[in-house]
């Protein structure tokens, strides 16, 4: 799987909760995690705001392409762009929680609470819908068409490790890698960018 795409980090130009959202800045306070209702609130919100995010989105056909849009010290906000086809294979978040709301398009996903089952469950979310998980989340998303998707990521706390995951004996899901990460998938880690461009999420 290619890696996403890079492109500016609007925090690092001073993006704040109250930019993103400010009729309830209030409610996503800036000095403790989110719970599953606050990052379904928060997806919801900023993908509920187009001019946030409109101007900005990209669909790559080669990659899969990301901006995020906010981060702090204990959550933060992605912007992720599909063509069809592009997924994320199958993966958990680190014990990250998690929210995402599709702003264009559909997208599938195949999910578990549980490895030991290794069976995935498909669930289609069209534009409009919001989905949150917690740190045992397993799960793929794919935009399987028939057009472009767009959704928007809030995860808390901010992702630092992403476990990948395949089809093992008796259909358990096995661990195959374990990775140090800077964003919602894995990419170019070793490289370093401008400091205010997002490069090589990991």
């Amino acid at each position: 799987m290619r890696p996403l795409s890079a492109s500016p980090i609007l925090a690092s130009a001073g993006m704040s909760p109250r930019r993103l959202f400010p009729a309830g800045a209030s409610d996503f306070p800036e000095d403790r995690s989110l719970s599953l209702g606050r990052l379904t609130t928060l997806a919801q919100s900023v993908a509920g705001a187009p001019h946030l995010w409109r101007p900005l989105v990209r669909h790559a056909p080669l990659e899969r392409w990301y901006c995020r849009l906010y981060r702090g010290t204990h959550y933060e906000v992605w912007l992720l762009g599909w063509e069809v086809e592009q997924d994320t294979d199958i993966h958990d978040h680190g014990g990250s929680s998690g929210a995402f709301c599709v702003a264009e398009g559909t997208l599938a996903e195949y999910h578990t609470d549980e490895l030991r089952s290794g069976a995935l469950t498909r669930t289609e979310h069209e534009a409009g819908s919001t989905r949150a998980f917690d740190g045992a989340c397993v799960h793929n998303l794919r935009n399987e068409g028939p057009g472009i998707a767009s959704s928007l990521h809030a995860y808390s706390p901010p992702l630092t490790t992403m476990n990948y995951y395949t089809g093992g004996r008796s259909g358990v899901l096995e661990r195959v890698r374990t990775l140090q990460v800077d964003g919602p998938e894995p990419g170019r880690t070793e490289l370093h960018p401008e400091p205010h461009t997002l490069g090589n999420v990991g």
